[in-house]
C-alpha cells in the first residue's frame, strides 16, 4: 500500500513545524512495508493521500475535485465552536473549513487522545502516539553537551519568567529567532536538560514531536506538568502537583542527568516501538482500503505481447500526480512600515 504525504495546505513555516512528525510517520509506516511518498505541492490518485489539519475556506471544493483517497492529521484541539479555545476569526474559518474538508475524509488520525471522541462523529479515527523508532535515532546523540538548558520556541511573558530564573542558576540558551530543523539539532546535541513548556495554559498533554525527538536524542526533558499524562509524559516523568517548575528544572541538572537519559531511552524503545504503534493505527484505519484477491488464473499471460504493453502503459497514465500547488492562497508574512510581504505559491511579494 502507498501513503502519499501532502501539505499542500500549508505555507513554509506551517511546513518546517510538521517535519519532525513526518519523520515519525514515515518511519513507523515504513518499518511496517508500505510505500512512502510526499510533496508540498500535489496528490497522488493511485495512493491514499494524508493531509494536516490547516485547511481555509474553499479547500474542500479543491480536495474533492481531485478525487483522490485521502484522510488527516488531526493536531488541535476542538472546544465546539473552534480549535484551543481561540475565537479569532482565522480560527473560527480554519475550523469551518476542516469540518468541510473532513466530509469527505476516509479516516482521521489524532494526536490528542481526548478528541477520540469528536473526530469519531466525522469519520473513522485513531490515536496516533509517536514512539522509539531505530530510523529517527540522531547522530549526535554521543555529543558532549556543554549548555545547562536550552528551549527552541515561542516567547511568553510566563516562558521569559522562567529562564530568567533558571539564568541566575545556571546556562541557558533560547534563539530570538525562529530555529531551522539543522539549528534545533545543533541545540540540542549542546544541552543537557531541555525545556518543554505546554502549547498554551490550558493545553492538556506535553508536546509528542518535542519529548519524543529528546528522547531519542538521549537528553534530558525538564516539561511542564499537564492535566494529562501520556505514556510519553510517564516515561520521562512530570512535576509533581504544586512543585515550582524551576525547582523541577534544577533538580534534573543536580542529578546523574546521563543515566538518566539512558534509563528513558531504553525506556522509551522498549515500552513505546513506534512499528507496533503504526501497526495498530493502520489497523484501525485502513481496513476499508483493504480489497479481497481475486483469482485470476492464467488468462493474463494468454494476452497477446503487445496488448499487454499496452494495458501496462495505461493503468500506469492512471497514475499521474494531481497539483495542488494554487490551494493555498495568498498569505501575509509581515508588515514593515508601509509594506506588506506576502507569500504565494512559494515565491513572495511586497
Amino acid at each position: 500500500m502507498w501513503i502519499h504525504f501532502c501539505t499542500a495546505n500549508h505555507n513554509d513555516i506551517g511546513r518546517s513545524t510538521l517535519m519532525d512528525m513526518a519523520d515519525w510517520l514515515e518511519a513507523g509506516l515504513k518499518e511496517l512495508g508500505y510505500k512512502v511518498t510526499s510533496s508540498d505541492t500535489y496528490v497522488e490518485p493511485s495512493a491514499i493521500n494524508v493531509f494536516w489539519d490547516c485547511f481555509q475556506p474553499g479547500m474542500a471544493e479543491k480536495i474533492f475535485a481531485a478525487g483522490v483517497k485521502f484522510g488527516i492529521i488531526a493536531t488541535e484541539i476542538p472546544d465546539g465552536i473552534g480549535f484551543n479555545w481561540r475565537n479569532e476569526p482565522e480560527w473560527l474559518e480554519r475550523y469551518s473549513a476542516f469540518r468541510e474538508v473532513a466530509k469527505g475524509a476516509s479516516f482521521i488520525w489524532t494526536m490528542v487522545e481526548s478528541t477520540l471522541p469528536y473526530y469519531s462523529e466525522l469519520c473513522t479515527t485513531a490515536y496516533i502516539e509517536l514512539g522509539f523508532s531505530e530510523k529517527l535515532i540522531p547522530k549526535y546523540i554521543n555529543d558532549i553537551p556543554t549548555i545547562d538548558f536550552s528551549f527552541f520556541g515561542l516567547k511568553t511573558p510566563y516562558r521569559e519568567s522562567v529562564v530568567s530564573r533558571l539564568r541566575a542558576y545556571a546556562k541557558v540558551e533560547w534563539s530570538d529567532k525562529f530555529l531551522s530543523t539543522d539549528e534545533v539539532a545543533l541545540l540540542i546535541a549542546k544541552t543537557k536538560i531541555n525545556l518543554s513548556f505546554k502549547q498554551s495554559e490550558k493545553w492538556p498533554v506535553p508536546s509528542p514531536t518535542r519529548i519524543g525527538r529528546l528522547m531519542m536524542a538521549k537528553r534530558v526533558i525538564a516539561a511542564e506538568r499537564t492535566e494529562v499524562v501520556t505514556r510519553q509524559a510517564d516515561i520521562v516523568g512530570l512535576p509533581s502537583e504544586g512543585e515550582d517548575f524551576v525547582d523541577f528544572a534544577l533538580n534534573k541538572l543536580k542529578s546523574n542527568w546521563r543515566a538518566k537519559a539512558e534509563e528513558v531511552f531504553e525506556s522509551y524503545r522498549v515500552l513505546m516501538p513506534m512499528k507496533q504503534i503504526m501497526q495498530n493505527v493502520v489497523d484501525k484505519t485502513f481496513n476499508q482500503f483493504q480489497k479481497p484477491k481475486k483469482n485470476r488464473g492464467s488468462f493474463a499471460a494468454l494476452l497477446p505481447r503487445s496488448l499487454r504493453l499496452w494495458q501496462k502503459l495505461w493503468r500506469g497514465s492512471k497514475k499521474s500526480h494531481i497539483s495542488l500547488a494554487d490551494l493555498l492562497p495568498p498569505s501575509l508574512v509581515k508588515s514593515i512600515g508601509c509594506w506588506n510581504i506576502v507569500t504565494w505559491n512559494h515565491q513572495y511579494f511586497a
